[in-house]
């Protein structure tokens, strides 16, 4: 039987380590005060508000969602019927989604308000009230680009060249694992073994450009599946797919790599223990002793901007 939880349990993974390195007021937000905020009774109404402003999902993060459940999707249906979509009728679909985000933002506003987790809503239009027209055709002329370097990525060829000597892992799934008695949280887009080279492969998928946390959340990635099926690390390939340009950005991790991964979760456990109040119940400490970011160019695309005090005009 569900039971309600005075506060979240405590847990680690890569994207809470970055929200709390970039502002310990938005990491206060995200994954404390907005804790119990989808009730509709028993909850504070500031929770409830902060839980709606997490909801909120700009044009990119909405974009790479989209596309990423899309492909997810076709591989899905592929393995279990050898049917290849054409990149048209994923271009449609991915319109379809986004034009329901569109819907959803500008005239089913009291729904999302009262099921913010059942409904859209786009952070351009909560804050700006509109979609500026030179966003919306970006996004729109990057649809059918993303789709074609997917069908025709080299993952994709493996899959469909190869599919019976693959050992297809579930795709976009919460994975986790202890360490040091912490659970740590991973969501990897689509991994595989492959029976014929006998080797791990990792992908992620990438609907805009690199950046320097790529190679760091890859790592992660290597260390789940090194820690889960005891493999070497030289049986573990890994692969960044560039979906706009085509590229693909192979890396290769060492136990040094590894070492940094363990170094880097256990400074930010340390760092995120700061913040707790109660380290046995994980109540936190007050909003206020949640430090808000000095550099204000974050708080411009933050959800939670509307909760800070800010120079910002």
């Amino acid at each position: 039987m569900f039971e309600i939880s005075p506060f979240p349990s405590f847990s680690w993974s890569l994207s809470r380590h970055k929200t709390l390195t970039s502002c310990a007021r938005k990491y206060g937000y995200e994954y404390y005060f907005s804790h119990n905020g989808w009730l509709s009774h028993q909850v504070e109404p500031f929770h409830q508000h902060v839980y709606r402003l997490k909801k909120l999902q700009s044009m990119p993060i909405l974009f790479g969602q989209i596309v990423h459940r899309l492909i997810e999707q076709t591989i899905i249906d592929y393995l279990q019927t050898k049917a290849v979509p054409s990149v048209a009728e994923l271009v449609n679909q991915a319109r379809g989604q986004l034009n329901a985000a569109f819907i959803d933002s500008t005239r089913h506003v009291d729904l999302w308000r009262h099921k913010p987790n059942k409904f859209y809503m786009m952070q351009e239009i909560y804050y700006d009230g509109q979609l500026n027209t030179e966003l919306i055709a970006d996004y729109k002329s990057r649809l059918e680009a993303v789709f074609t370097n997917f069908l025709q990525s080299e993952t994709f060829l493996q899959i469909t060249a190869h599919s019976g000597s693959l050992r297809i892992g579930e795709p976009e799934q919460f994975r986790s694992m202890k360490i040091e008695d912490t659970q740590v949280f991973v969501v990897m887009d689509f991994h595989y073994y492959n029976d014929l080279e006998d080797k791990w492969i990792i992908i992620d998928w990438k609907t805009g450009g690199p950046s320097d946390d790529d190679r760091q959340q890859l790592a992660l990635y290597a260390y789940y599946i090194q820690q889960k099926y005891r493999v070497e690390l030289d049986k573990i390939e890994v692969y960044n797919e560039y979906l706009l340009t085509g590229q693909r950005q192979q890396y290769t991790f060492t136990s040094f790599d590894m070492d940094n991964i363990l170094h880097t979760f256990r400074h930010s456990v340390l760092e995120m223990k700061k913040y707790q109040a109660d380290i046995l119940s994980n109540e936190p400490m007050d909003l206020e002793d949640f430090e808000q970011t000095s550099d204000e160019w974050r708080c411009l695309r933050c959800n939670f901007k509307e909760l800070c005090p800010t120079k910002i005009s």
